[in-house]
């Protein structure tokens, strides 16, 4: 049996995506927030990740100054990090100092890589949609890495558990990888 499902807590069905760290600003002045509603948009050449982002953001001041931005991708060990950046401005304070985490130099970009990360993704914004309460952000890969030994053409999740967003103070970790018996 199955029972409605409030309107207002549909996305729920949805979720739980990947939680990603996204970095933006400066080696200067960084920043760091947590998202989890992003996909990728093609699996072509240049890749191309998709980000909703709220209007009110301080992140979204910054990533509007350079339209640069990394997606970084922490794992479980990261869970208290990355709950925290989520939940506090970096209008007042210095969210990496506060929650532990180190910038460390993009290559290819200006805002920083999370160094405790196991994947970076360094983006620059190729097109913005503008929306009611968030912005859509498209945003092409420039540059990625993976720590090798957690990612052989996808993640090896007996390995490394990354953490999916269920609600409030809830998480999920991925635990084992599964695969189909068709072609």
């Amino acid at each position: 049996m199955k029972s409605e499902v409030k309107l207002n807590q549909a996305k729920w069905l949805v979720e739980p995506g990947c939680v990603v760290l996204v970095t933006s600003g400066t080696m200067e002045n960084p920043n760091v927030m947590t998202f989890s509603w992003q996909t990728p948009v093609n699996n072509s050449d240049p890749c191309l990740i998709l980000l909703a982002i709220s209007h009110v953001r301080h992140s979204y001041d910054l990533i509007k100054q350079n339209h640069e931005l990394v997606i970084n991708v922490p794992g479980e060990e990261l869970l208290e990090q990355t709950h925290f950046v989520g939940t506090v401005t970096g209008k007042n304070i210095d969210k990496f100092e506060e929650s532990g985490l180190t910038p460390i130099a993009a290559r290819v970009v200006a805002p920083p890589l999370i160094e405790e990360c196991a994947a970076h993704l360094e983006c620059r914004v190729v097109e913005i949609f503008k929306m009611q309460s968030h912005d859509l952000l498209i945003c092409e890969v420039l540059r990625a890495a993976a720590e090798t030994e957690l990612f052989d053409d996808k993640w090896i999740p007996e390995k490394f558990h990354s953490l999916h967003y269920l609600c409030g103070t809830y998480y999920g970790v991925m635990g084992r990888t599964i695969r189909a018996q068709g072609k």
